[in-house]
This record gives structure tokens, sequence and C-alpha cells, in this order.
């Protein structure tokens, strides 16, 4: 019988963690075999799909909902199985499922006070007050506190995060106002997809020839989106409190986990698939994100991607940028060693300026451009520029990335 609380050993852990993706499946494999629990088959899931073994990994992934259809991450991998096979509706339809599994109303809060980051209590504030106005919902619908105390309460965290030099400070949020600051009501913009994501173009190959020549594997240009595809992606940004990973350095993810999942995103991943066969013939779409920054504060530091191919494109409008032709990402010319792992190219366990430096790699500065895009080798190391937007929350720089892997069966 299946134990679903059977844990993954730590050896296979730390095997996941220094990227030994195939050492791990094996492990994980025999494991599986002798005990089928949902934790130990979900992350041979997670391999699978590392490896680009797709038919192992919503295998895996199903035979985890079956042992225990009350894990989270079981229904995650099946969901993000579906994604990679072009399953669209039943990869949203599972998404849905592990998402309502996450919400407060299914286990109750604690009572004391929720610990916050700063900026993270900031965007809530600013997206439930600006979304009351923009959809014309009573006052307080969202947010229910007096206007002179949220006003208050805004100055307040503006001063606190004023200074960039200074750490941003998690704060005791408690009482009902401070809950939903924590824990904002969760609500999702749920368009279908218009007919048309990507617009049409004549360049793709041109695009495609930079990709693979003396650029080393980046490749930018611009108009990614259709009007209508990139204004029903900055809907869902705007009208969606999909935005729950807070980051130190001052901005805040949104994943498919936290409720960043649509047709339209899909959608374009599928179009761009189709778009560029001479560059993504051969893989599935494995993770996106969206992350939203904090004026004034730095972006995401110097890292690498786990994918093979990334694309990145940045949706607020060209208004809110107060430094034109800045504001971007910074990209070197050199990719992660292949005997570095994620953590020590994405969590500042080796010395990335340093191994630059030994490089002698040369930094690119693509500017910030509202449906700019940037294709680009996964492990080529990049950051995002230094910023300045305008206040507002609508004027808050926005980026996604799409993540995009080999696929071998």
């Amino acid at each position: 019988m299946a134990r679903p609380q059977t844990p993954v050993p730590d050896s296979v852990r730390q095997s996941i963690k220094a990227g030994r993706f195939a050492a791990a499946a094996e492990a994980l494999r025999g494991l599986a075999a002798r005990d089928p629990s949902a934790p130990i088959l979900a992350a041979l899931s997670d391999m699978a799909l590392q490896l680009g073994l797709l038919t192992e990994a919503k295998d895996a992934a199903q035979k985890a909902v079956a042992a225990d259809p009350t894990f989270h991450n079981a229904r995650v991998m099946l969901a993000r199985a579906h994604v990679a096979l072009d399953e669209d509706e039943a990869a949203i339809a599972d998404f849905k499922v592990a998402l309502a599994m996450t919400r407060p109303g299914q286990s109750p809060m604690p009572n004391g006070p929720l610990p916050v980051p700063a900026h993270q209590a900031l965007h809530t504030l600013e997206q439930l007050a600006w979304m009351e106005q923009a959809e014309k919902r009573p006052p307080g619908a969202l947010l229910p506190v007096d206007p002179n105390v949220r006003a208050a309460a805004q100055a307040k965290l503006e001063q606190m995060l004023a200074d960039p030099t200074r750490e941003i400070p998690t704060l005791p949020m408690g009482g009902a106002y401070g809950r939903i600051l924590a824990d904002p009501p969760l609500v999702r913009l749920d368009e279908p997809a218009p007919a048309r994501c990507l617009n049409p173009r004549a360049d793709w190959d041109e695009i495609v020839a930079t990709f693979k020549g003396p650029g080393k594997g980046i490749a930018w240009f611009d108009g990614l989106l259709t009007p209508e595809a990139l204004a029903q992606l900055q809907r869902f940004c705007l009208h969606s409190t999909v935005w729950r990973k807070p980051y130190p350095r001052g901005y805040i993810g949104a994943s498919p986990e936290s409720g960043f999942f649509s047709p339209l995103l899909l959608r374009i991943a599928a179009e761009l698939r189709a778009a560029v066969p001479g560059l993504l013939d051969g893989h599935h779409l494995s993770y996106w994100w969206s992350f939203v920054c904090q004026h004034q504060r730095p972006g995401v530091d110097i890292h690498a991607d786990q994918s093979d191919v990334s694309i990145n494109f940045w949706i607020t409008p060209d208004s809110a940028n107060l430094d034109p032709g800045g504001g971007g990402l910074d990209m070197w010319d050199v990719q992660a060693p292949p005997d570095w792992s994620f953590a020590d190219y994405n969590n500042g366990e080796k010395d990335i300026e340093g191994f630059l430096r030994d490089s002698k790699a040369d930094r690119h500065a693509i500017p910030y451009g509202e449906n700019r895009a940037l294709l680009f080798h996964g492990l080529i190391f990049h950051q995002s520029a230094e910023a300045r937007f305008r206040p507002g929350f609508e004027n808050r720089r926005r980026n996604v990335t799409m993540l995009f892997r080999k696929t071998r069966g």
C-alpha cells in the first residue's frame, strides 16, 4: 500500500540541488517501484520533465495524484506535464485545482500577526486600491479600510522603501486589514486567448541567425505580441492578485502555482515554437513566471536560467519608463560553466562576478521597451538593469519569462 507521506531522501535532494537530474531520476525510479508515495512520484515527474522525458513525467504525476489527491505538488507537476505535452485545457484545469489547495479557505489561518516584507504589503495595497477604482467596485470592496488610514499606510511603506541601500524590513501584519495585505483575496482575470498572439513578421529567420551568430546566443526584437494579446496580458497582470512571492531585493514574483497561468500564456509559447522551428523545434515549455519591480529598487541580480532557450519580454508601457534607453536587461556573452549547479548560477553559491572578470566577459545592455523580447541561451548570465519608472501601480516594471527545454521523449 502506498504511503503518501514518505518523503524524498536527503541524498536524492542533494543530487537534485547539484543538478544531477539523471542520477536523481534513476534513484527515484527505484524508490517509486518499492514505495510509490506521492512526494517520490512527484519528484520523479519533476526530474523526468527536466530531462525532457515528457511521457514519463506525466505518468509519474498521474500516479502521484492517485496516491494522494490532496498533495499539492503532485497536481502542479501533472499540470506542468500537460503543458509540456501541449494539453492546454487539462493543464489549466489542474493548475486551478492546485491553486484551490493553497487558498486560506482550505485551512484555518494562524491567529497571530503574519510576517510580510514591506514591498509586498505596498504592492498589495496599491493593487487592491487600483482595482477598486479601475473596476468601479464600491470603495473598500477589496480593501475594507478608511481611505485616510490607507493613505497613511501607503506613505509609511513608501518611506521604508525610499532608501535602496537599506534592507527591506519585514513587518508583522495583524488584524483583518493586515491579513489582507499579507494574503489578498484571490482574483484572476480569465479571458479566452486572442485568435493570434504573435505579430506576423518576415524576419524570424534573421532573428534565429542573430541568435546563432557572433552574438553568442542573444537576439532581441520589438513588437512580439499583437496589440490584442499585449493588452490582454497587461489586463491580466493588473487585475489578477497572483503576485505572491516577495524577493529580498524588492521585486515580487508570480508563478503558475500562484495563479499566473492562462490560455493566452500557453498560446504565446505555442506560437513561438511554431515561429522559430530552427530554434525551438524539439523543445517544450518547462516553466514561466513574471516579476513586478518596486520603484527605485534593484531588480534581479546576476544569474542564469535552468533552460536551453529563454525568452524575456516586457509589458509595461514605455510612458512609465523615466530612463528611456535604460531599465532593461544587462547580459554577458558567457554561459555558466557546465560543472556549475542551478544553486551555483542562480543562488550565488559561486562567485559569479569573479567568474565573469576571469572570463573577460563583455556586457551588453538591452534597453527596456514595451513589447520588446529577448531570446537567449538560458545559461548566459544576465541581470535586471538599473531602472526608474513612474510612481503608480500601473507603472511598475513588469516582465514575463518563459523557459524552453529540449524534449527527449
